[in-house]
């Protein structure tokens, strides 16, 4: 007699597929489980049996020496239509199996019991099943044992299918970030190549203007651009969309500012901690950076004067201090930085601000020091 499908036959077979065991290799922990089942129980066959579509498939099996058979005569297929533990006694007198081939012919079965191994839902995926060639009865402890099995067994099934969706979930977050990553990158080089664009634009039209003011004017606008470009391409360059090694990213960018330079400055030092902090504060801290030099290009040295200046970075990602100094002519006498008429020091305490950061400053004739920290 061949069984009849299960009542909820689609989500069976879709809770069965969900994890992903059948057809996989033989695996230790499940082979172990087949031996000492065999063993306690004193039969010739054990077998973890899973009932797929149109055949039985042997996670683990001893004493068979195959790993599927067809569903036809399966003896399992009628065990997961009932509840609990199935126990046959004698193949022979049960209508089910009496006309089995397995039973009236080789390998002559007529001892079978089975336990049920089904998810929480209460859906049958298959048995741990024990067989002989003769018939016989179970003790309550090997019965005990069958079902312990049982438990077992979907035990380790959930826990490789956990691993399995973690897995899958792990590869399908570092491909969205490797996208997201490429994504970002495509758009640093537009806007890279925008604010070059625009940075060329502005210095063709400060060039081309007959008023020395508004020459001064753009020129400026142009270098902030300019400064503003730099930094997006140094935090580029960086590689990382969270935190930035902030060593790298200021002494790259003091080269990159070097460059573009007044003749009167004789190079710019740097004196820098290896630390890493966020990559949105380190864009902030470059920009700053660049104005604060720009600043020293501009009025630090007149008349052709040469000097130095340099630039230290010291503290973590929460404390941290920035400093810039210059050994030119010194501020103004009542310098403030907060109430002067330059755009450069209203902006540089506007990125302060955005840091919650304190800016300080001490000048003499012998030069001039910027502080920017965060406690």
């Amino acid at each position: 007699m061949e069984a009849a499908l299960h009542s909820a036959e689609t989500q069976r077979i879709a809770a069965l597929r969900s994890y992903q065991i059948l057809d996989t290799p033989r695996e230790e922990e499940f082979d172990d489980i087949v031996r000492v089942v065999s063993a306690i129980c004193e039969t010739p066959i054990s077998v973890i049996n899973l009932i797929d579509q149109g055949r039985q498939w042997f996670k683990a099996e001893i004493g068979l020496g195959v790993r599927e058979t067809p569903l036809s005569a399966s003896i399992c297929a009628h065990a997961i239509l009932q509840p609990g533990l199935l126990v046959v006694p004698d193949t022979l007198v049960d209508r089910r199996f009496a006309d089995n081939p397995l039973v009236t012919g080789v390998p002559h079965l007529r001892f079978y019991a089975g336990a049920l191994l089904q998810t929480s839902d209460g859906l049958p995926l298959g048995t741990i099943c024990i067989l002989d060639y003769k018939p016989r009865h179970l003790s309550d402890n090997q019965k005990d044992l069958l079902r312990l099995m049982a438990s077992q067994i979907m035990k380790l099934f959930e826990l490789r299918r956990q691993n399995a969706e973690e897995h899958t979930a792990r590869k399908q977050a570092e491909t969205l970030a490797t996208e997201n990553a490429i994504l970002a990158r495509e758009g640093d080089h537009r806007v890279m190549n925008s604010l070059n664009l625009v940075s060329a634009v502005l210095a063709l039209q400060s060039r081309a203007s007959s008023n020395s003011e508004v020459r001064v004017q753009i020129a400026d606008a142009q270098r902030r651009v300019q400064a503003i470009a730099t930094v997006h391409q140094q935090l580029h360059l960086a590689g990382s969309l969270e935190f930035i090694k902030i060593e790298g990213f200021l002494k790259s960018l003091c080269e990159s500012l070097k460059q573009a330079a007044p003749a009167c400055i004789d190079g710019i030092d740097s004196r820098l901690d290896p630390a890493e902090i966020r990559s949105d504060e380190a864009s902030t801290l470059g920009l700053i950076t660049a104005e604060l030099l720009a600043n020293c290009f501009k009025h630090a040295y007149p008349n052709d004067a040469h000097g130095r200046v340099s630039v230290e970075f010291s503290g973590d990602e929460l404390r941290w201090r920035l400093t810039i100094t210059d050994n030119g002519v010194g501020l103004p006498t009542g310098f403030d930085p907060g109430q002067g008429k330059g755009v450069g020091m209203r902006v540089i305490t506007t990125l302060v601000r955005r840091l919650s950061a304190e800016l300080t400053f001490k000048s003499s004739a012998e030069g001039t020091v910027f502080e920017v920290s965060k406690h």
